[in-house]
């Protein structure tokens, strides 16, 4: 009986991360401490994939459904692979910009996961639950790997984190050493929506960052990069002004780009006349998903700079690269992945 109280004893003194589940996050510059690491809620949806793709979903408890249970806006097939029983097991708390509260307190969580420019996380830290912010696509990659480091502390899941961080790094390596010297850097115009009459256009702006990272980093110009406003609302005379030798749709399909290519305003654009109008790749046909979503901004890179810059990537296997990706951090037979709009 002695021996074991001095095991006991042993263990307290030397192993006290094993007693104690307080853990601090610096977020931001901001230090957070977490004392229930074991719970946590997602407010924010662009952050939800990155949950999974650390292995950190035991501990989810709560996401943004919109108040009826839906499928998670980014990667949500992918997500549903993973745990087919997300629906079941994860409450819908609301909206991202006005959740229940009720539904939020009633977890008991012990953090949440938000927008890192949302106001309203003040009201989650007055109730003491503190709030992981995360940048997504509202920031550059930077500030994305900061966002992943943060989410792998307070979830224990440094490790799996820091692996994905690396992932991302190596792959800018790669794309960087490619383009090394590049002189000519064609201007590339990425629109996020499509109206059905072509009378509503949203590009990345400054609404969409990652998006400007990624365009930079693949040897391209983004020609939308300093559009203001809350969802970077573009007119098809800015596009005539701008005359992008590219254009890529975040959203859409072929009959998308058939209606811009027939659209008579813009036949005099750079992209029109040479028909370089492309679907960002995405898998599920989900409009969220493309592969300029943060959680797959990687193959986006790859992606787009292999389609600026062709001669520079020839050995390039875009479907090599996309196998390893659902292998490596969703755990899912490639197999089983329907990309649109991939061609290697």
């Amino acid at each position: 009986m002695k021996k074991i109280f001095v095991v006991l004893f042993a263990l307290l003194v030397f192993l006290p991360s094993a007693w104690s589940k307080t853990i601090t996050v610096y977020n931001f510059g901001k230090k957070i401490e977490i004392k229930n690491p074991d719970r946590f809620v997602v407010l924010f949806p662009q952050a939800l994939p990155f949950v999974f793709m650390i292995n950190a979903s035991d501990g989810l408890v709560g996401y943004p459904g919109m108040g009826r249970n839906a499928v998670p806006y980014f990667s949500g097939q992918l997500i549903l692979k993973k745990m087919p029983d997300f629906l079941k097991k994860v409450i819908d708390v609301g909206y991202p910009f006005g959740p229940s509260i009720e539904k939020i307190v009633a977890l008991k969580p012990g953090f949440i996961v938000n927008v890192n420019m949302q106001a309203d996380n003040e009201q989650f830290e007055k109730l003491g639950i503190p709030v992981i912010g995360f940048s997504a696509c509202f920031g550059n990659l930077n500030d994305l790997y900061q966002s992943i480091n943060s989410l792998g502390e307070a979830t224990n899941h440094v490790k799996d984190a820091q692996k994905l961080i690396s992932y991302y790094k190596h792959t800018v390596e790669y794309v960087e050493s490619h383009l090394n010297g590049i002189k000519e850097k064609p201007k590339v115009l990425y629109l996020s929506y499509q109206g059905p009459k072509g009378n509503k256009l949203t590009s990345g702006g400054q609404f969409d960052t990652l998006v400007n990272d990624i365009i930079q980093k693949a040897g391209g110009i983004s020609v939308s990069r300093n559009v203001k406003g809350k969802f970077g609302q573009i007119s098809k005379e800015d596009i005539l002004k701008w005359q992008p030798d590219f254009i890529l749709l975040g959203s859409g399909n072929k009959k998308t780009i058939q209606n811009i290519y027939a659209d008579k305003d813009l036949r005099y654009v750079a992209a029109i006349i040479h028909k370089r109008v492309y679907l960002v790749p995405q898998d599920g046909g989900s409009l969220y998903s493309n592969w300029f979503a943060p959680e797959k901004a990687p193959l986006g890179l790859l992606w787009c700079a292999k389609l600026l810059h062709p001669q520079r990537f020839k050995s390039l296997n875009l479907k090599s690269q996309a196998d390893y990706y659902y292998k490596t951090f969703w755990n899912i037979n490639p197999d089983e992945i329907h990309i649109i709009g991939l061609k290697n």
